[in-house]
C-alpha cells in the first residue's frame, strides 16, 4: 500500500514548530494509487520545496550568516544559537514525506507508462532536495530511508554516497528530459510551466551548486563547476524560480512569517556593509530599519507576499564561476567579467539597474587590483540575502568574516529532529557545531 499526500494549491493553514501555515492533506487509496495523476504530485511537492527553501532554511541561514536577525521570543534564542533537535522536526518530515515520497510515486508511475518528461523534472527535483538536505544534516537515510513501515530503522547514506545519487539523478533527468514527452505532456509545473528546454539547463544549474560544493575535496570540481554553469542560465530570466501567489494563504513565506510572528529583524552586520558602500539594495533589504519585520509587513519591498523566489539564479551562477575561475587559475580578466555579471543580475533582478555603474565604479566593490575570493564571496553574500546557498558559500570560504552573536562558534549544520533520534537508533549524535563532510574549511 502506498501513502499518496497531496498538498492542495489553495492551502489551509495550520501551525507547525516552523511558524509557518502549510496543509497536509491526505487522500490514501490503497487499492489504486495510480488514480492520481503525476500533475497532481508535482504540483504539491514544487511548493513544499519552494516554502521550505525560502522559509526554515531561508530564516535559519540567513540568521547565521547575520544577514537577518532574530529578535524576540523564540528567534531571540534562535539568535544565540540556543537550538534543540525539536525545531528540525517538520522541516525533515515535510521534505521526507511531502517530497521526496511524493516525487518516487510520480517517477515510479511515470516510468511505468513512459512520461519520460515527468521523470526528468522529479529526478532533478530530487536531486534539488537530496541536495539542499545533505548540506545541511550531513549523511541521511535515502538508500533504506523511503520504504515506509517496512523499515522504520532505515541506515544513514553518507554525504559522498548522497552526492553521488544527486550527479547520477541530474545525467538521469536530462536523457528523459531530451525524449519524447511518452503521450502525456508535462503539466501541473509551478517552477518553469512544462517547458523541458529551461529544465535542461536548470539540472546544469544544480549540477554546478554541487560541484563547488565538493570544491575542497577535490579541486577538479571547480572545472567541473564551470563547465555545468556555461550549460545552465543565460540570463536571470531563466533563473528556476517559484512565483507565490498574493493571498492570505499563498503568500511568500516570509511574508507569512512577518505577518504571522515579526520575530525576525534586519541585522546590523549587513547593515554595516552596505552602508559602507552606499548599496542601493539596503533600502529595499532592511525593512524600516529599525525594528522587527512586523513593523513593515505590507510594505516591505523584498519579501513581498507575491514574491517570485529564485531557487537556483543566474546571479549565483555568475558569482559561482568567478569563484571556480580565481580557485582553478583562470584569468583575472574572465574572473572579473563573471564577478560584474553577479552584480549586475543581482540590480537587474531588484529594479536597480540605473544604480549599477556608480555601485561599481568604486574600488571596495571593483577594485584595480587583482579580485580576490573575499570579493567575490561578501558580493554574493549580498547578492543571495536570506538565500541558503550564502550560508554555505560562508561554511566553505570563511568569507564574510562574521563574529558569533554569543560568544562561542557559529553554528554549521542542523540537528538530526528529535522524531528521529527517538525513533531510528540509526541516527547519528551531533551537535550544531559539527560541520558537514565537505565542510574542510
Amino acid at each position: 500500500m502506498k501513502k499518496i499526500y497531496i498538498l492542495g494549491l489553495i492551502f489551509t493553514m495550520f501551525t507547525m514548530s516552523s511558524c509557518e501555515e502549510f496543509l497536509k492533506g491526505t487522500n490514501e487509496n490503497p487499492n489504486d494509487p495510480t488514480s492520481v495523476s503525476p500533475a497532481a504530485l508535482l504540483a504539491p511537492a514544487e511548493t513544499v520545496i519552494a516554502y521550505q527553501y525560502g522559509g526554515n532554511f531561508s530564516r535559519y541561514s540567513g540568521l547565521f550568516v547575520q544577514q537577518v536577525e532574530g529578535m524576540d521570543r523564540q528567534w531571540a534564542s534562535f539568535n544565540n544559537y540556543v537550538l534543540i533537535a525539536a525545531n528540525f522536526d517538520s522541516d525533515w518530515q515535510l521534505l521526507y514525506v511531502d517530497v521526496l515520497n511524493n516525487l518516487n510515486i510520480m517517477i515510479e508511475q511515470s516510468e511505468t507508462a513512459g512520461y519520460n518528461h515527468y521523470i526528468g523534472v522529479g529526478k532533478a527535483l530530487k536531486a534539488f532536495s537530496l541536495l539542499l538536505m545533505t548540506d545541511f544534516w550531513n549523511s541521511i537515510p535515502y538508500s533504506n530511508g523511503l520504504s515506509g513501515v517496512a523499515n522504520l530503522q532505515p541506515t544513514f547514506d553518507s554525504q559522498a554516497d548522497i552526492f553521488t545519487e544527486v550527479h547520477k539523478l541530474l545525467t538521469e533527468a536530462r536523457t528523459s528530459l531530451g525524449s519524447s514527452d511518452g503521450g502525456l505532456a508535462l503539466s501541473g509545473d509551478l517552477i518553469y510551466g512544462g517547458n523541458t528546454a529551461a529544465w535542461m539547463k536548470a539540472t546544469h544549474a544544480i549540477q554546478a551548486r554541487a560541484y563547488l560544493h565538493q570544491s575542497l575535496l577535490d579541486s577538479n570540481n571547480y572545472n567541473n563547476a564551470i563547465t555545468s554553469i556555461d550549460n545552465a542560465f543565460s540570463s536571470e530570466s531563466e533563473d528556476m524560480t517559484f512565483d507565490f501567489v498574493d493571498g492570505a494563504t499563498t503568500a511568500g513565506p516570509w511574508y507569512q512569517f512577518n505577518r504571522d510572528r515579526g520575530d525576525i529583524g534586519f541585522n546590523s552586520t549587513m547593515n554595516t556593509v552596505m552602508t559602507n558602500l552606499s548599496d542601493p539594495r539596503l533600502d529595499k533589504y532592511d525593512g524600516d530599519g529599525t525594528s522587527t519585520f512586523l513593523a513593515d509587513t505590507d510594505t516591505h519591498e523584498y519579501f513581498t507576499a507575491g514574491r517570485s523566489l529564485p531557487l537556483v539564479s543566474y546571479t549565483e551562477l555568475m558569482f559561482a564561476k568567478a569563484e571556480a575561475l580565481l580557485q582553478s587559475g583562470g584569468s583575472q580578466a574572465d574572473i572579473r567579467t563573471a564577478y560584474l555579471a553577479g552584480i549586475n543580475s543581482s540590480f537587474n533582478g531588484m529594479g536597480l539597474s540605473a544604480d549599477y555603474a556608480a555601485y561599481t565604479a568604486q574600488d571596495a566593490v571593483n577594485p584595480a587590483a587583482d579580485l580576490t575570493l573575499e570579493n567575490i564571496i561578501t558580493q554574493k553574500w549580498l547578492a543571495l540575502y536570506t538565500d541558503p546557498e550564502a550560508y554555505s558559500d560562508w561554511r566553505r570560504t570563511g568569507f564574510p568574516a562574521l563574529t558569533p552573536n554569543n560568544g562561542v562558534a557559529i553554528p554549521t549544520r542542523f540537528l538530526y529532529p528529535q522524531t528521529e533520534n527517538q525513533l531510528n537508533s540509526n541516527t547519528p549524535s551531533v551537535t550544531v557545531t559539527d560541520k558537514v563532510d565537505w565542510d574542510t574549511n
